[in-house]
């Protein structure tokens, strides 16, 4: 389980991209346009299984 990490400020940069994080979820290792572009980066970086997400610009909705 994911413990509780500040997500917002952590995708920020990456803005209505995909984004690859490491599995605790504290580290972007990789990211792009579409989902394959951020797990290829990933798995460049090492990370073959990671969480993929969508970076948005906006959280308020998400129920989590």
């Amino acid at each position: 389980m994911l413990k509780n990490n500040n997500f917002v400020k952590l995708l920020k940069p990456f803005n209505k991209k995909w984004v690859a994080l490491l599995s605790d979820g504290k580290r972007v290792v990789g990211s792009g346009k579409t989902p394959q572009i951020a797990l290829r980066q990933s798995i460049k970086n090492g990370v073959e299984k990671p969480l993929l997400t969508l970076a948005a610009n906006n959280y308020a909705y998400i129920v989590s």
